[in-house]
C-alpha cells in the first residue's frame, strides 16, 4: 500500500516536472532565461513537497502555502514587509495544495518582473473568504496589487498566466480571473472549499 502510494506521488510529480521543462523550453529560445524559468518553477514545487512532507502528505494549510510560496520573495529581498496576507488556515489536499503553491510562484514573480515588486512601493495584498451557493461552499481568493507601475493587459499570454488560468481550474474546478487594471494586477480564484472549510 505505501509503495502503491509513493508511486503514485512520484507520478505526479513527474508529470508536474514535465509540464514546467516544456512550457519552459516554449517560453524563450535564451538558454539562461529557459533555466532560470524551470529552476525557479522546480524551486517552487520543492518547498510545496517540503511543506506537505512535514504535515505527512495528508493536507496542507492554505496560509502555510501562500507563505511557503512568497517567503523566497519576501526574505531575500527584503520585501516581507510589502506582503499583506489575511486568511485563516484551511486546509488542502496535496494535489490542490501542489497546484496553488505553483500559482502563487508566478503570481509573485510577475509582480517582482512587471507588477507591484518592480518598483520600491508597492505591496500585495492576499486574503480569502468562503462564501455559501447554491453548489455549495466556494472559497473566494484574491491576489491584489498596487503601487507598482501602471499596468496593461499583455500582448500574449506567458507560462505564468497560463499556469495560473489552466492550472488552477483544472487541478481544482475553479474560476480564475487576471484582471489587468492600471492600478496593479487582480487575480480573483473562486473553487469549491474543501470539505471542512464551512465547518469553522
Amino acid at each position: 500500500m505505501l509503495i502503491d502510494e509513493l508511486n503514485h506521488r512520484v507520478k505526479n510529480t513527474l508529470t508536474t516536472v514535465q509540464s514546467v521543462v516544456s512550457q519552459g523550453l516554449r517560453s524563450s529560445s535564451n538558454p539562461a532565461e529557459i533555466r532560470e524559468a524551470i529552476e525557479s518553477r522546480l524551486f517552487a514545487l520543492s518547498r510545496s513537497h517540503d511543506l506537505l512532507t512535514r504535515e505527512n502528505w495528508e493536507s496542507a494549510g492554505l496560509l502555510d502555502i501562500v507563505n511557503a510560496a512568497l517567503e523566497p520573495f519576501g526574505v531575500a529581498n527584503g520585501r516581507s514587509e510589502r506582503f499583506e496576507v489575511k486568511g485563516t488556515n484551511i486546509r488542502f489536499p496535496p494535489k490542490a495544495a501542489l497546484a496553488l503553491g505553483i500559482a502563487f510562484h508566478e503570481l509573485a514573480t510577475n509582480a517582482v518582473k512587471y507588477g507591484a515588486f518592480s518598483g520600491e512601493t508597492g505591496c500585495v495584498r492576499v486574503g480569502w473568504t468562503v462564501e455559501p451557493s447554491p453548489e455549495g461552499n466556494r472559497l473566494i481568493l484574491r491576489w491584489s496589487e498596487e503601487g507598482g507601475p501602471p499596468v496593461t493587459l499583455p500582448s500574449k499570454k506567458g507560462f505564468g498566466s497560463r499556469v495560473i488560468e489552466r492550472g488552477l481550474e483544472h487541478e481544482l474546478e475553479g474560476i480564475t480571473c487576471l484582471d489587468y487594471r492600471p492600478a496593479g494586477l487582480i487575480c480573483t480564484l473562486n473553487i469549491p472549499a474543501p470539505q471542512a472549510a464551512g465547518d469553522g
